[in-house]
């Protein structure tokens, strides 16, 4: 049995052929000063490749990891721990295909989902970066703070079990859509600025939420029909595409007939209305947390014009966006 209790610290090491023409630094640069998050401890790698990044906090139950690739060049990064990680990942921006020891299969670390990963360690682990810029989140926990969970949520007690024995089988569980409480959460934590010595002890309360929420989300979920699932999925993962009900149901596995019966039954909307209730929280949460204009939120959640996202803002909240925005600044 594994008897270290303490969170696991993931890295990232590049290919072989490529590790005498890189530099390491514990100094963020000028040119990534906006993703600076103070009080954290930095581990820098750059090459031919780009760049990719950690910030760190670290207490004696967990870790949070702020993570940045900069990607230029197509590359492998290989994700290696020296002890047994059991960490909460959140994909802000980008998909990352990868490779997990003793998984059957080959994984996606999807942007706006949220999962547990449980990684073995000093293991044979392989993540690919396609040119563009990924973010991400991770949440590392020692034992013994999982084992509380694990205690009160019995589907997560085997991967406690694989954390604790130091097992050589990787695993992705139930991963969720990040919603915008979670994507709160987590942009709270990162914008944290006020007293140094209260970063933590602010840090350990987010954590506890956020875990919690997902946890909740998770036990909502077994309450809802598979296909409605799958469903709402595969919704909120294609929000700024075209989406008709028949094409949902189809990815559903079902009728749409049957399936607006399920979400009426569930939601009180049927599939159509859902599909604007979720573009327009979705475009509520960027009229509130970015600086983009009205007609690129609308077309970013396909919301067909800035006039018909003025009309359901209105009809909602009896402002135009602009006042909305301004209203909760």
């Amino acid at each position: 049995m594994h008897t270290v209790d303490r969170p696991a610290i993931m890295n990232f090491e590049v290919p072989d052929l490529m590790k005498q023409r890189i530099t390491v630094s514990d100094q963020l640069p000028e040119h990534y000063s906006k993703y600076r998050i103070p009080g954290t401890v930095v581990h820098i790698t750059e090459g031919p490749f780009g760049a990719f990044f950690k910030q760190e906090l670290h207490s004696s139950d967990w870790i949070v990891g702020w993570l940045n690739f900069d990607i230029k060049e197509h590359i492998y990064l290989y994700p290696v721990t020296k002890d047994p990680l059991l960490a909460l990942y959140t994909g802000l921006n980008g998909d990352i295909p990868c490779e997990l020891q003793g998984s059957a299969e080959k994984l996606m670390l999807p942007e706006k989902k949220f999962a547990f990963y449980y990684v073995p360690p000093m293991a044979f682990n392989r993540a690919e970066f396609a040119p563009a810029h990924y973010t991400a989140v991770y949440i590392s926990f020692s034992p013994s703070f999982m084992q509380y969970f694990g205690n009160k949520y019995e589907a997560y007690k085997p991967l406690v079990e694989k954390q604790l024995r130091g097992e050589q089988e990787g695993e992705q569980k139930n991963l969720i859509p990040l919603g915008n409480t979670a994507r709160d959460i987590i942009q709270a934590m990162g914008a944290y600025r006020q007293a140094p010595a209260m970063f933590e002890p602010y840090l350990h309360g987010q954590v506890m939420l956020l875990t919690a929420h997902y946890f909740n989300l998770l036990m909502g979920r077994r309450e809802i029909p598979k296909t409605v699932l799958d469903a709402c999925d595969y919704i909120q993962y294609n929000l700024g595409e075209d989406l008709s009900t028949t094409l949902v149901a189809k990815h559903a596995g079902t009728h749409k007939d049957a399936l607006n019966k399920h979400f009426k039954e569930v939601y009180g909307k049927n599939v159509r209305q859902y599909i604007t209730h979720v573009r327009l929280e979705e475009a509520e949460y960027r009229l509130l947390n970015t600086s983009e204009l009205v007609w690129e939120i609308a077309a970013h959640t396909n919301l067909t014009d800035a006039s018909h996202l003025v009309r359901l803002i209105r009809g909602k909240h009896g402002l135009t966006p602009e006042e909305y925005r301004e209203k909760h600044k």
